[in-house]
């Protein structure tokens, strides 16, 4: 037993004990070994931790890699957002709501029973969103921890802590920085506004991508202070490559300024990028 260690380390402890599958096992041993003092008393205990996590962690890529896992979800569109609630919170009327998914709706508890998909536009951008059944099964919260933001479905304000104490207790960890993205929902919520809440949770620009042949303007949603490169690449790998110079178009006031700029210049919300290769 690591000397002096945390209550952190005890419960992730417990947690480890009384997991009953592989992932709940492996979210608990990573939290045991972040909260197991680091001294030379403590060397053989984290040996031993870490050897058990790389143990799971094979059987658990072996069984991905056979393709036998039912539960993930592959991230699609330019951000992926789960959707949690309790029961009967409205997670499918919201979903629905905003995406147009075919998913049931229906007055009684649990009615998803697997996490549904469906991708909401934002003036031509594509966000996923993921609702999350409110059984809070370990492997459906998986999809949860790497998620690029959380909306909680609540019918009443309290409903949120107790989210949030399910997550912590999932080992959702909300002062990650990807965790931060946090918000909450009521199902009867404005579609417009909504759609809007969550694209301003996401924190991203929005920049345009313009063909040069058709004059044609395609929205991309890139991080805060991308580049030029950063564009570039989420197009294309062969677009560095062959890289030339890139002509932007950005509005100042009530005026357009046009110019020729590199792979290093950073870019901002609203500008139009034109991309031309080394012949």
């Amino acid at each position: 037993m690591p000397i002096n260690a945390t209550a952190e380390y005890f419960k992730a402890e417990e947690k480890f004990l009384s997991a009953k599958t592989r992932e709940e096992k492996i979210i608990a041993l990573e939290e045991m070994i972040r909260e197991c003092p680091k001294h030379k008393g403590t060397e053989n205990v984290l040996a031993q931790l870490k050897s058990k996590l790389a143990k799971l962690k094979r059987t658990a890529a072996a069984q991905k890699k056979a393709g036998t896992s039912r539960h993930a979800v592959r991230k699609e569109g330019e951000a992926q957002v789960c959707l949690l609630g309790l029961a009967n919170a409205g997670k499918s009327t919201l979903l629905k709501k905003l995406t147009g998914a075919d998913v049931k709706v229906a007055s009684y508890r649990y009615t998803t029973k697997q996490p549904a998909v469906g991708m909401m536009d934002y003036k031509g951008l594509k966000i996923q969103l993921v609702e999350i059944p409110a059984t809070f099964n370990s492997q459906h919260m998986s999809i949860v921890r790497t998620a690029d933001a959380i909306v909680f479905v609540v019918r009443q304000e309290q409903d949120a802590e107790k989210l949030r104490k399910i997550c912590a207790d999932k080992f959702i960890n909300m002062r990650k920085a990807n965790m931060r993205k946090v918000m909450v929902l009521k199902s009867n919520a404005p579609v417009k506004d909504t759609k809007k809440r969550i694209w301003d949770m996401l924190d991203l620009m929005m920049v345009y991508t313009r063909d040069p042949s058709t004059k044609k303007d395609e929205p991309m949603a890139l991080p805060h202070r991308a580049s030029v490169k950063d564009f570039a690449e989420h197009i294309h790998k062969d677009f560095i490559k062959n890289f030339h110079f890139a002509r932007l178009w950005r509005k100042k006031g009530s005026k357009t300024i046009e110019r020729q700029v590199g792979l290093n210049y950073l870019l901002e919300d609203g500008d139009i990028v034109e991309i031309h290769q080394k012949i």
